[in-house]
């Protein structure tokens, strides 16, 4: 059985490639949604755009949504939460900001 989202909805198979940090390792506030996800053209097994469904729920703006930063820490108590929960455990700062200098070579 795959995993699930808080909502129900399973975890989107790219979920270990979107790009969740900035250079130094830090949770980055937004994130951009793949358009080519939503249109049914996202062919890319290891896409850095979140793949997002129409009704999870999550609110995007400008093509981004917000990362809830309380989910982040374990601790998002709203029943129903416009932001987006981060489908993966991430691994700490120092690692992710390594994994990501490493990606940008």
């Amino acid at each position: 059985m795959s995993p699930a989202l808080d909502n129900g909805a399973p975890v989107p198979q790219n979920a270990p490639f979107v790009i969740y940090t900035d250079d130094q390792g830090q949770l980055l506030d937004t994130l951009p949604v793949c358009q080519d996800f939503n249109r049914g053209l996202c062919n890319r097994t290891a896409c850095r755009f979140v793949h997002l469904q129409e009704g999870d729920g999550v609110e995007v703006v400008d093509q981004r949504v917000a990362v809830c930063r309380d989910a982040a820490k374990g601790q998002c108590a709203r029943s129903t939460c416009k932001y987006y929960h981060i489908p993966i455990a991430l691994p700490p700062a120092p690692v992710m900001a390594a994994l990501a200098s490493y990606l940008q070579q």
